[in-house]
């Protein structure tokens, strides 16, 4: 193990409100949780600015999958509570923001805590070097003792689960949502990503049927693909200016809770009260927007697997063409 997992976080050092790394252990950061948003994500305040982080290497059930997907969502915020300060280790920052990392809390990497729990499993696509045999390995504790997700004799991995969201969603009918709603009510913008979806109806027939049943054109299976990366540009602008809104308000918040501190100690109650009763509401608007940013984060994976599918069809049906001239 290294020594990063072994790292020393006192509870006197967490809950002072801040923590001195070692020379040794400078390359992590230290973050305070915001929220939780699934078994595998959550935002945290990285530089005073809120930031979304995924755990590197595993894969959570949705929140839409059964009770998994819940008590998924319950184990992390136990290991990771609002409010506390956990250290994070950036391993890839996607362009839309994102970091992938591994996460330590006082007790330990919370990633490979999540495997021995059974509320997460690995994400073997994106597995590699040093970390595969340690992740497998606390996987399989929980398999053998059929923890958490384990308990089911045949669990659906979520990334199965998604795929098969995303072809519900394609066939689920056209939905049109004006601008001027989506500008008005933020958190509705949730269904952007559904109608980007939308533009795959017929599409998703070509996605999920087996190659044998069809032979598809090479032009046409280039049309499919641009057609979803137009889909995936639109989404990702979309969940790009829900992210911005959900700063906006939990910065809005923050500072009403400062003028209710303020309005306190100068014992004006009813400037304090309404302080507060403000503050509520921007926490209770951002909520909304989180959970509209879920969704949102649901389609963008679903479009990104179904555009890898599509960008390998259309190799092979390059070679055969090669093969054939």
């Amino acid at each position: 193990m290294s020594s990063k997992t072994s790292l020393p976080m006192t509870a006197a050092a967490l809950s002072s409100g801040w923590l001195v790394l070692p020379a040794a252990a400078q390359s992590l950061e230290t973050v305070r949780v915001r929220s939780v948003v699934d078994g595998d994500t959550f935002w945290a305040d990285l530089n005073d600015r809120p930031t979304r982080f995924r755990l590197a290497y595993v894969d959570a059930p949705e929140l839409t999958q059964g009770r998994w997907g819940r008590l998924s969502q319950e184990a992390l915020q136990k290991l990771l509570p609002p409010g506390s300060l956990v250290q994070v280790d950036t391993l890839y920052i996607t362009p839309e923001g994102l970091h992938i990392a591994e996460v330590y809390n006082a007790d330990g990497l919370v990633n490979l805590e999540m495997l021995r729990q059974g509320q997460a499993v690995v994400y073997e696509r994106f597995l590699q070097g040093d970390s595969r045999e340690r992740y497998l390995e606390a996987q399989g504790v929980a398999q053998a003792a059929r923890r958490g997700f384990w308990q089911q004799n045949q669990p659906v991995m979520p990334w199965e689960f998604r795929e098969a969201a995303l072809q519900v969603s394609a066939f689920a009918g056209p939905q049109v949502l004006d601008g001027s709603f989506l500008r008005e009510n933020p958190a509705a913008a949730a269904g952007v990503g559904i109608a980007t979806v939308v533009v795959m109806v017929g599409l998703s027939k070509l996605l999920w049927k087996k190659p044998s049943q069809e032979r598809v054109s090479l032009r046409q299976l280039e049309r499919d693909l641009k057609q979803l990366q137009r889909s995936l540009t639109t989404t990702l602008a979309s969940r790009k200016q829900l992210e911005r809104k959900y700063s906006q308000l939990l910065q809005k918040a923050e500072e009403w809770f400062v003028r209710a501190q303020e309005a306190t100690q100068h014992n004006q109650d009813e400037l304090a009260r309404q302080a507060l009763v403000q503050r509520n509401q921007h926490l209770s608007a951002a909520e909304a927007v989180r959970h509209s940013l879920e969704q949102v984060e649901a389609q963008v994976v679903a479009l990104r697997e179904g555009i890898s599918r599509l960008e390998s069809q259309i190799a092979i049906a390059k070679l055969e063409r090669e093969r054939n001239t």
